[in-house]
């Protein structure tokens, strides 16, 4: 039965310290569905050896967060650094769980997660001030989220901006704030309005519908309350207690158990109010990939390459995901740019791998590997962000300071203040100015060449402005292709701005 569930790409994203490791970590040991390299040890075997490593290192409250951060430097730091790849299966789909990076420091990556996904979780804590500086703008917050201020609202902006809004919206840490529901409520007023704003900017399709069907879940991750059904975590807790007690498990740990069962029950208690589905229950709620996948599979192939490797034996190797069309083995495409070109090279794809498996075709959506041959063309010439298209409808790199793209961008951080005459004064986006853009798997410097009615964009503004790369990038207008027709403008490690494409104009500098 399980081999024919659907796969749904799964990203967890939020700010630091809101608690998406603990409670994912948590959530799979509930399930129990912790991966295991060894292929052998009980789900609670597992579990206690992490309550054992993290209690050595004085970290006792990291014990199931480490189910997700299994990197040394990630535990020793506390944060989630790389992306983490996790496996699990409900009733409805087989979840390929990426955990992204929360930290500002570590956005780009989280940046590469989201790109791969079909759906998010968005976890955000009901904790007093945590929430609150986790939405604040620029500027505005102090003390011990000064530094990475505004992460919840930035992953907010990189998800819709990079089309996933198949989202569900932990709101955790309610035993903090002792399952207040009023809390609740605010915390998930405030997220949908910025949604609300982020979709509009974006021009989302069908926008309403898909907010409405944003699903907001009251959750403790720490204490492992409406993660699973009230009646499956208790049933769960309950067999691990049990299999732990007959497996003559650390005594020290079989107490940890007795009283996250005893906790478990009062939250659950404090949480009578709501009567809406578990974390679990609202993802297998989540609209089917398959849905876009058959209008995305009419279009031609866009697939953004992720990363080229050369495998003895095999040859070049390129990953990445199918984002419109079908791929299939022994076809003749095309990728553009190279290092050495950027009208676009003849490829012929040879094998398609998932999950190092042969497949037969490549769906938009599917996380592949595929094995190339090419006369022109080595593993070290294709750049990571080129892109493999179809040759009949070829996706072809624009020219530096040569063609152009008019865009609507949304600001949403202002580029702080500059000295004018001895008097500082705030500044946007404005003429050569030279932000990072992020589109596809693509981060390149683009300048802009024109901001169209005005001198500049400030914070909040909305304005269309035309850009020029400063390396060969591909971006086509959103009409044409969603996933390279939305982007994110990054500068000096913050999201500046959001936007999609509106036109392209080859020539334009020429």
């Amino acid at each position: 039965m399980m081999a024919d569930l659907e796969r749904m790409n799964l990203v967890v994203t939020g700010h630091v310290d809101h608690g998406k490791s603990t409670g994912l970590g948590h959530m799979l040991f509930l399930l129990g569905q912790i991966h295991d390299p060894k292929k052998k040890r009980q789900p609670w075997r597992i579990a206690e050896k992490y309550f054992k490593d993290s209690k050595a290192q004085g970290m006792g409250s990291w014990s199931y967060a480490w189910i997700l951060d299994p990197l040394m430097d990630e535990r020793e730091r506390g944060l989630t650094i790389n992306i983490s790849f996790q496996e699990f299966k409900t009733k409805k789909y087989i979840y390929n769980l990426i955990d992204a990076p929360g930290h500002s420091d570590f956005i780009k990556n989280m940046i590469t997660g989201a790109s791969q996904a079909d759906a998010a979780i968005l976890v955000v804590s009901a904790r007093k001030g945590e929430f609150e500086d986790g939405t604040k703008v620029a500027g505005t917050a102090s003390g011990k989220y000064a530094n990475v201020i505004g992460m919840t609202t930035e992953h907010m902006l990189l998800l819709t901006s990079l089309g996933v809004t198949n989202i569900v919206v932990a709101i955790n840490k309610m035993d903090v704030v002792d399952w207040d529901q009023k809390r609740y409520e605010q915390i998930k007023k405030a997220i949908h309005e910025i949604f609300t704003q982020l979709m509009t900017a974006l021009q989302i399709d069908d926008k309403d519908r898909r907010l409405e069907a944003i699903k907001y879940v009251p959750t403790s991750g720490l204490v492992g309350v409406n993660l699973l059904s009230k009646d499956i975590t208790i049933k769960n807790i309950e067999g691990h207690l049990t299999a732990a007690k007959s497996g003559n498990g650390d005594p020290e740990f079989i107490t940890s158990l007795e009283k996250e069962f005893e906790d478990i029950k009062a939250g659950f208690e404090g949480l009578s109010w709501y009567d809406g589905p578990s974390l679990v229950d609202a993802l297998d709620l989540l609209e089917s990939p398959a849905v876009r996948k058959e209008t995305l599979s009419k279009q031609p192939v866009r697939l953004p390459i992720q990363q080229t490797l050369n495998i003895g034996g095999v040859g070049t190797v390129l990953t990445g995901r199918v984002s419109t069309g079908i791929l299939k083995p022994n076809s003749e495409m095309v990728i553009s740019p190279t290092k050495q070109s950027i009208e676009p090279v003849r490829v012929s794809v040879k094998t398609l791998q998932e999950f190092h498996k042969d497949i037969p075709q490549a769906l938009p959506g599917d996380n592949i590997g595929f094995n190339i041959k090419t006369k022109n063309v080595g593993a070290k010439d294709i750049i990571r962000g080129a892109v493999l298209s179809d040759p009949d409808n070829p996706a072809v790199a624009l020219r530096p300071n040569v063609d152009a793209f008019l865009s609507l961008v949304l600001v949403v951080r202002g580029l702080g203040k500059k000295g004018k005459k001895g008097k500082e004064v705030a500044w946007g986006i404005h003429e050569n100015y030279s932000p990072v853009v992020h589109c596809g798997t693509a981060q390149v410097a683009c300048r802009v060449t024109q901001v169209q009615e005005k001198d500049q964009l400030g914070q909040g503004e909305r304005g269309m402005i035309w850009m020029t790369p400063l390396n060969p990038m591909v971006v086509e207008p959103l009409a044409q292709s969603p996933a390279l027709g939305r982007f994110a403008l990054r500068d000096s490690g913050k999201t500046v701005a959001v936007g999609v494409v509106q036109k392209v104009e080859r020539g334009k500098y020429a």
